[in-house]
């Protein structure tokens, strides 16, 4: 879709729709961070890179909930490339 045609479906689509919907998304952010914070507090330092990257699965797989975090269907998950010439094969 163009950029324009993604400006036809946003003016279709009623106010409060679109407004409930930044409700819901600063709602999940406000949670997020709530739990990012206490996660984060109650750690011992020592244990930081350790708790770090399993916190920022959580937050990516919650990203998933934002309408820009999905890929679209049909798409390939990482773009294919070309064989090099003379590398590994």
């Amino acid at each position: 879709m163009t950029f324009l045609q993604h400006m036809d479906l946003a003016s279709a689509v009623p106010a409060y729709v679109l407004l409930a919907a930044l409700a819901v998304i600063v709602w999940l952010l406000t949670v997020v961070t709530v739990v990012a914070r206490a996660v984060v507090a109650k750690a011992r330092p020592e244990d930081l890179p350790h708790i770090l990257p399993g916190l920022g699965q959580v937050l990516a797989s919650l990203a998933l909930f934002l309408p820009w975090g999905r890929r679209q269907q049909g798409l390939a998950a990482t773009p294919s490339r070309p064989d090099r010439v003379g590398g590994r094969q």
